[in-house]
């Protein structure tokens, strides 16, 4: 088992868990980095791997799980890194059945929605909205979804996902037309 330890300049002693939480966090980072697809990425089976080369001196897996999985989330493709780079077709616009979900794109906003999705949400009169920073994409502002109230499905659906690059009116406007 190698240990590892962490000189410091510091006057006070140092926070060797917080130290070891940090290293972790930043390798996990760099090989989400790399990976070209994103969705192969099994965050527990690279946490154990590099937890392994730490040695006793590392975090609980719960107590970085949270951000890891966000920073992973932010990530786009990698050759990604404008919001008009993100490219107008692709594989992973496709439902399991060929449909398209992509359904609007422009310099300021991306809409998802399937077609099954566009249905439920014509049908249904009950929708709800919720913006969220949080899982925006790094060359993002917000991701909007909307939830449809399904009476016969006695539950709540989502309908459509929106990539919001600004907090601008007109693009509020588009999102709502």
């Amino acid at each position: 088992m190698i240990i590892k330890r962490f000189e410091s300049s510091h006057n006070h002693p140092g926070n060797e868990i917080n130290a070891s939480k940090s290293l972790i966090k930043h390798k996990i980072k760099d090989e989400i980095k790399k990976s070209l697809i994103l969705s192969d990425i099994k965050l527990k089976r690279i946490f154990d791997k590099i937890s392994q080369e730490i040695g006793y001196i590392c975090p609980e897996y719960k107590t970085i799980k949270t951000q890891i999985t966000r920073y992973k989330n932010k990530q786009l493709f990698p050759n990604v890194k404008t919001f008009d780079e993100v490219p107008n077709e692709s594989e992973y616009y496709k439902t399991i059945r060929g449909e398209y979900f992509m359904i609007f794109k422009n310099s300021n906003i991306i809409i998802f929605q399937s077609p099954f999705q566009a249905k439920l949400f014509m049908e249904n009169k009950h929708i709800f909205a919720d913006g969220t920073f949080l899982i925006a994409p790094s060359n993002s502002y917000q991701v909007f979804i909307t939830r449809t109230y399904v009476t016969e499905l006695n539950c709540f659906y989502t309908t459509s996902m929106s990539i919001l690059k600004n907090k601008e009116q007109t693009t509020y406007e588009i999102l709502f037309n």
